[in-house]
């Protein structure tokens, strides 16, 4: 091929280029005629590979000789410095994503292309009420409207053997199950029938060995005896596979097998659950799920979770999936694609959800949506109908919110600053800072210039406005 290929840098764990595979099918079909390029890790590509065939990988490396190049598009979805600097230094005629920089006052010296590529990175320790996917956010730039319903996703199917996967690990031990949890759920799936299969790369063999020896079922262990190859097509055996949030379970999930995501700890199911409809996700029945970042005493949400309870509901899914049974403490979730094709969890069970969280996450991401595409307004004003309608006292707080950033942004004026606080988001009410991080952020990207004020005090002043003339 003559024409400049299409880069694109992701160089972070393996979930995270699992979740790059929806961006990489959507470049081979619309920039067809340009070669596609991905800079990754070798011990995570290279037996993705086959997933991919079309895509040309190459390791960070190789960074400096791709900074070299002519590209159409360049997308960078990793913040590594070598990452940076690559597409700081090459040329294209499109560039999204986070590049480095030399001088100024932007925070980590980089300056970041892409109107979603910037909500993303101001999502860093604030992504309360946050309602998008991170593999939708991959694609969103590419469009001037964000409509993903093109997009090609698979729809789980049970194999029919009677196996269960179990992904016995984690990054973190906050978000997984320990070993008598394992254990308990496996013993218990056995005696009815089921086989349960320990999975996990070398860093879970000793869990994996500790499961299998209280579980009664050492030959269930294949922790650290498959490669990410064997790993996708034994998952394919598989009727459900049973996860906590990681890299595995994006790789159960692309290849079309059912998962159970036990989502516990600081994730956010919202931004990095299964992303393909007919999914299912289990997580606490409490206000302070998907957070970035625990700040209470114990996990709470990870005490919720019990074996006897979440083999019920496995059970369930597997011979009655209309009627699952919910444990106690907890919620179920179906995943979906709404009318843009956007990522959606639905509410599962016969308890009614009465959290106001799914409104204001949905109202949030109507504001978003507006700013980038001005048609998306009547979706705004429904879902601000909506949320007054259901929870007029927090409407009420969202207006009060805006309020108090209208007052934050007058006091700064009339101190004739030039810049803004580094914990300026933070200061404002949490219901309306997934708004304030962004606009601080925004700023920032601009090194403060007079466009960027004027920037974030008209759309301050477009959704104050909606809310006085919606009231």
């Amino acid at each position: 091929m003559s024409a400049d290929p299409v880069l694109v840098l992701q160089m972070h764990r393996m979930g995270d280029l699992i979740l790059t595979m929806p961006l990489l099918r959507l470049l081979l079909r619309h920039w067809a005629g340009h070669e596609v390029w991905v800079a990754a890790e070798p011990h995570f590509f290279q037996d993705i590979m086959p997933l991919a065939p079309n895509v040309i990988f190459f390791p960070p490396t190789h960074c400096h000789a791709l900074g070299q190049r002519h590209y159409e598009l360049a997308l960078n979805l990793s913040s590594r410095p070598q990452a940076l600097i690559c597409q700081a230094k090459l040329k294209a005629r499109h560039k999204l994503g986070p590049e480095a920089i030399s001088t100024g006052t932007l925070p980590g010296h980089q300056h970041i292309n892409g109107y979603w590529q910037l909500y993303r990175a101001a999502l860093t320790h604030n992504n309360r009420n946050n309602a998008f996917h991170w593999s939708d956010l991959y694609m969103l730039d590419l469009s001037p409207q964000p409509d993903l319903t093109g997009v090609l996703r698979p729809f789980p199917r049970p194999a029919g053997t009677g196996r269960i996967g179990m992904v016995l690990g984690a990054s973190e031990f906050a978000k997984r199950p320990d070993a008598d949890f394992w254990a308990r759920l496996a013993r218990r799936l056995a005696g009815e029938g089921m086989l349960p299969l320990f999975l996990g790369g070398p860093a879970e063999q000793s869990l994996g060995q500790e499961v299998a020896q209280k579980s009664g079922l050492p030959g269930a262990n294949l922790c650290g005896r498959l490669s990410l190859k064997e790993l996708a097509a034994l998952m394919r055996t598989l009727d459900l596979c049973v996860t906590p949030d990681t890299g595995p379970m994006h790789l159960a999930d692309f290849v079309g097998v059912p998962v159970l995501n036990l989502s516990m700890g600081p994730v956010h199911a919202r931004e990095t659950g299964p992303s393909a409809p007919g999914q299912h996700v289990l997580r606490a029945a409490m206000s302070c799920v998907g957070c970035w970042q625990c700040h209470r005493g114990r996990l709470y949400c990870k005490q919720a979770f019990t074996a006897s309870g979440v083999a019920r509901l496995i059970l369930s899914l597997l011979h009655t999936p209309d009627h699952p049974i919910v444990p106690s403490g907890l919620r179920l979730y179906r995943t979906g694609r709404d009318a843009l094709g956007l990522y959606t969890l639905e509410h599962v069970g016969c308890r009614a959800d009465t959290s106001c969280r799914p409104l204001i996450e949905g109202l949030w991401q109507a504001v978003f949506l507006f700013f980038y595409s001005p048609v998306q307004r009547p979706l705004l004003i429904s879902r601000l109908e909506g949320l007054r309608v259901a929870f007029p006292h927090m409407a009420e707080s969202v207006a009060a919110g805006l309020a108090a950033l209208c007052a934050s942004f007058s006091r700064y004026l009339r101190q004739g600053a030039r810049m803004l606080p580094d914990d300026f988001w933070r200061s404002q009410p949490p219901v309306i800072r997934l708004f304030s991080g962004y606009l601080h952020m925004h700023m920032q990207n601009d090194d403060y210039s007079p466009k960027a004020w004027s920037m974030a005090l008209e759309r301050l002043e477009e959704i104050s406005a909606l809310f006085m003339n919606h009231s």
